[in-house]
């Protein structure tokens, strides 16, 4: 027990740390522990207390740049930039803080209660998904993340393409000869996580990071605020847990991420309001979007721990570290593992918990720490990475990696590819092509449409698509 206690610590200051960073958040910061993940070898389980715990505690510590520097330190966080710096340039940030890790800590218990202590009867749903219904919801997975969260829907189906392109690297499994090579060895055993996570989305963000133009608000900390933000949430207690209920809503449709789930958050507080102004300082409007946020990372871990599918980006790169531990997710073995359940609970609930007394308690530290020049984080977040990445083989070719997916993530970034689609498609191609090879060897259409889920699956996957290229004023994902 001391050691796990220990582990969940530890992750909850990695976490809090790496939140607090402007423009890294929860995947950058476990990106940086795949040079580390070996070390949970023997004791996989503590290393599922870990991972939990720095997921749980980046979200909620993402709100203190939002708010103090008007950079998020997570996409996730935008949403609270937009009312949260106002009220800190009016020098009430300890409101504007303690308000959004009331309302982000509250939702995150009530949304991981409702999710991890209830995964071992969700696993139920295993063996009630054939392989025609998986490989219906893979695509469902695909269309979500490619269509609804980007508004360049082509550019998504292309990034989608690519990711499972780059995906399919290596060896064919059906006749096990090199594929798609061009005679690297280096590449038979595939491209590796590391250097595709890393180079589409923690180099170029952090790199980002250095460029953005920003002023410090005023991080004094008053007296009597932190009751006052407590308060105010508990005043719109309404608003905050509709805030939950769209950021779980959001997290159970797979590839969304937590952007999507804070934005429409914050519309539904600006619409439940419409007598108020937002954008100078509404407590409203950081309300809203942090009921999303933990809420969006407990529910997205249900379609990524039973069937394997990302509920987010975040969750695409847990999933390969687990992978590391002999603990593949989506699997029916899954329903059995019993600690991993309970380690998952402890890990996210005790996180939620812990990094919530630290950052009210801590509050003024932690103030003046978020306003540490960015520049003083870049050369240790960019060394990790690079250090993350040359656990493959150590060589030339690891850096080279990187350097190629970093020039994509760079370019996909600027031209508005969606790189969680292509994330997510990478993650999934072996899916894609088992699922595929098996439907397609099994099944006849008419055996097809004689399966209820599967075509209603189907149905909403084109209702997806139907509607993403209608829709109007959407967000960009990139």
């Amino acid at each position: 027990m001391i050691e796990m206690i220990a582990y969940l610590l530890a992750g909850v200051f990695y976490g809090l740390i790496i939140g607090i960073i402007p423009s890294a958040g929860a995947s950058t910061g476990l990106i940086a522990l795949f040079g580390f993940i070996g070390y949970f070898a023997g004791e996989p389980y503590l290393g599922v207390i870990f991972l939990m715990a720095v997921v749980a505690a980046s979200t909620t510590g993402d709100s203190f740049t939002a708010i103090l520097l008007g950079i998020p330190g997570a996409n996730s966080a935008a949403a609270t930039m937009v009312d949260g710096f106002p009220l800190a340039q009016q020098g009430r940030a300890g409101y504007a803080i303690s308000a959004a890790v009331t309302t982000s800590t509250v939702n995150g218990l009530i949304w991981g209660c409702l999710v991890f202590l209830l995964l071992p009867w969700y696993t139920n749903l295993i063996y009630i998904f054939g392989i025609p219904e998986l490989w219906a919801f893979t695509l469902l997975a695909l269309a979500t993340v490619g269509f609804l969260s980007n508004k360049y829907w082509f550019r998504s189906i292309l990034a989608i393409a690519f990711g499972i392109l780059i995906g399919m690297v290596g060896v064919n499994p059906d006749s096990n000869e090199a594929r798609m090579t061009m005679g690297w060895f280096y590449l038979e055993d595939g491209i590796q996580i590391m250097a595709v996570a890393a180079g589409l989305f923690a180099v170029p963000e952090l790199t980002r990071g250095l460029f953005l133009k920003h002023s410090t608000a005023n991080s004094e900390i008053r007296d009597g605020e932190l009751w006052a933000g407590i308060k105010a949430s508990w005043d719109n207690r309404w608003l905050a847990l509709r805030g939950g209920f769209i950021g779980a809503f959001i997290g159970l449709l797979p590839g969304l991420g937590g952007q999507m789930a804070d934005w429409m958050a914050y519309g539904q507080a600006v619409a439940s309001n419409p007598k108020e102004t937002f954008g100078n300082g509404n407590i409203k409007g950081i309300i809203g979007p942090e009921g999303a946020n933990n809420a969006q990372k407990a529910t997205s871990m249900i379609t990524t721990v039973i069937f394997g599918i990302p509920g987010a980006k975040f969750a695409a790169i847990l999933m390969s570290l687990l992978m590391y531990l002999n603990i593949e997710l989506g699997t029916p073995d899954i329903a059995d593992d019993t600690q991993l359940f309970a380690s998952m609970t402890f890990g996210f609930l005790g996180a939620t918990i812990i990094v919530a007394l630290i950052c009210m308690i801590l509050i003024k530290p932690i103030s003046k720490l978020a306003a540490v020049p960015y520049k003083y984080y870049f050369p240790v977040l960019l060394a990790l990475i690079i250090f993350t990445s040359m656990q493959y083989t150590g060589g030339w070719e690891d850096l080279a990696m990187l350097a190629i997916f970093s020039c994509i993530g760079f370019i996909m970034r600027h031209y508005k590819f969606s790189r969680p689609a292509c994330l997510i498609g990478y993650i999934l191609a072996e899916k894609v092509e088992g699922l595929t090879l098996q439907i397609t060897g099994l099944y006849t259409l008419e055996t097809l449409i004689t399966r209820p889920i599967f075509m209603t699956l189907i149905m909403i996957t084109i209702s997806v698509f139907i509607y993403s290229i209608f829709r109007k004023g959407r967000i960009d994902y990139a």
